[in-house]
């Protein structure tokens, strides 16, 4: 009995969820009413007051969830492991797939209409697994690694959102292939482009 309980209250939840992303497509969150998210629903105001107390709440646990997948994603590579290895031997496509199943909602998300800090709370997630699971070695001791780390963590967001803003156009192998790359690329030299400065 309780099985089918969960399942019910599972499948009631999701409604509620899948209809505040469908009315964020169209207008911002503090524009939506909750008899507007449980009409999109096709549930009463009572059902959605046994479930969640506000529509911020609603928001939260589904920010939560989110979050919570992409961090587990991201430690599926090597989280069974036994021993030390190094990231070029591990696929980090699960972490990509993620971002694929929830492609609508981090769309959703990341703009305008959601005004709840939530790349911040990404960058977060990724640099807590970042700093707690990621070794970097180098010969350079003068390097501040804290500094490193939000440095390594920016640069996989950013690559991350340039993806979502030009709608997945790459395939996940290739974004898991280019994080790696860019995790152990070691840039030799940089120059400014005298060229381009004295000809602009």
């Amino acid at each position: 009995m309780k099985r089918s309980v969960d399942k019910r209250v599972f499948r009631t939840q999701k409604a509620f969820k899948m209809a505040l992303l469908t009315l964020l497509k169209e207008k911002k969150f503090e524009d939506i009413t909750i008899t507007e998210i449980v009409k999109e629903a096709d549930y009463n105001r009572g059902t959605f007051y046994i479930h969640f107390e506000q529509k911020e709440n609603l928001l939260n646990e589904m920010i939560n969830e989110v979050l919570q997948d992409m961090g587990n994603s991201f430690r599926k590579p090597y989280k069974n492991l036994e021993k030390e290895v190094s990231i070029v031997e591990l696929s980090t496509t699960a972490l990509f797939d993620h971002f694929l199943k929830n492609k609508e909602l981090y769309k959703i998300m990341l703009s305008p209409n959601v005004n709840i800090n939530f790349l911040d709370k990404m960058v977060e997630t990724l640099k807590t697994h970042f700093k707690k699971d990621i070794d970097f070695v180098t010969d350079h001791s003068e390097l501040d690694m804290k500094l490193f780390y939000n440095y390594r963590v920016y640069g996989i967001i950013g690559l991350i959102l340039e993806w979502i803003k030009n709608d997945f156009q790459h395939s996940k192998q290739y974004m898991a292939e280019q994080v790696i790359n860019i995790a152990t690329f070691h840039t030799e030299k940089v120059y400014i482009k005298f060229n381009d400065i004295h000809h602009s």
